[in-house]
């Protein structure tokens, strides 16, 4: 859903265009205050009534167009959602064995193009500017959560008002497949090394609620703080305070692009091209396997350091914070 907010965001407007989203119930709070969306229908599936709810609920409302939003990959689930809407029009790309069903049929790109290009074939249909038109996830946060998340970062009062104010440096351990979990040994290693360059770095950890004691103990581990967010939308206020992020391939990088957070995302091999950072500042780095574990800390340590001196070069002041290099 992230990965689709920029798309979201130009289809919504388009001139003429009244935007619903079809969404479960983890990934709708990504829409729950997006200007140009004018509703969002959640649908359970674990529920036939919701299902059923659902369905009633999109023919009621008579759309003349229904977006097939899966351009990687038929889906079962969406080609049956898509004729249950009711809809006069469908919207989808070709090669995947439903071309017939499509009006129009969208010339798909090759497999291997970030997902927010293969997303972003579909504002053309919709509007004659598409090309003028960024296709980069964006998320709007209320005034009330962006206050709430600064509450969370901001520093102890210093005894000078002069004082640097310390780069705030959020570290997510969590990735829900087990294959992109990080020992936290590793992680530890990469954040001693990164206050060897940057001494004045106040660091934050943040985990799925599963993980928190995984979480706690990284914290611990490194005399930083872990921060327990109790919703998708906290957790996305976190990032947009940070000043850099470090994190493994999940739906945190994809929110920190979208706030233009400079940020390491550790992916699996073969994963950056298609779910990397999407023209966002950072560094994407590749697991030599299809397992985390095989990512060397010397790499990632390498990579949040340059991060973390380019974000220091663009704040006022930075010298004083900014460390000699050193061996790491």
């Amino acid at each position: 859903m992230i990965v689709s907010t920029g798309v979201l965001r130009a289809i919504g407007g388009a001139p003429n265009v009244h935007l619903d989203v079809l969404a479960s119930p983890a990934n709708a709070p990504v829409l729950s205050h997006e200007p140009l969306v004018h509703d969002v229908l959640v649908l359970n599936r674990a529920s036939w009534r919701s299902v059923w709810r659902s369905v009633q609920d999109m023919r009621a409302r008579d759309y003349d167009v229904v977006v097939d939003c899966m351009p990687t990959a038929p889906s079962v689930t969406t080609l049956l959602l898509m004729l249950a809407s009711g809809a006069r029009r469908r919207v989808g790309t070709a090669g995947r064995g439903l071309d017939e069903l499509y009006a129009p049929v969208i010339a798909s790109l090759p497999l291997a193009a970030h997902i927010v290009d293969h997303l972003a074939l579909f504002i053309a249909p919709f509007r004659a500017d598409a090309a003028l038109v960024s296709p980069a996830p964006v998320i709007a946060l209320t005034p009330d959560e962006s206050a709430q998340a600064e509450l969370v970062w901001a520093p102890a009062v210093t005894s000078s008002a002069s004082a640097q104010a310390p780069l705030r440096l959020l570290v997510n351990i969590s990735a829900g497949k087990t294959s992109r979990r990080w020992p936290l040994d590793s992680y530890a290693a990469v954040i001693a090394a990164a206050r060897t360059r940057v001494p004045a770095l106040q660091l934050c950890v943040m985990s799925a609620p599963d993980e928190q004691a995984l979480g706690e103990s990284l914290a611990t581990m490194t005399q930083g703080r872990y921060v327990r967010t109790r919703s998708l939308r906290e957790a996305f206020a976190l990032v947009s305070r940070a000043d850099a992020l470090f994190t493994p391939d999940t739906s945190i990088a994809h929110a920190a692009a979208a706030f233009r957070v400079p940020t390491v995302d550790m992916l699996l091999s073969g994963k950056a091209s298609q779910w990397g950072l999407y023209h966002a500042p950072g560094i994407n780095l590749e697991s030599p396997d299809d397992a985390l574990t095989s990512l060397q800390v010397s790499v990632a340590s390498a990579a949040l350091q340059q991060v973390l001196t380019d974000v220091m070069h663009r704040l006022p002041h930075s010298s004083d914070a900014l460390a000699h290099p050193t061996a790491a």
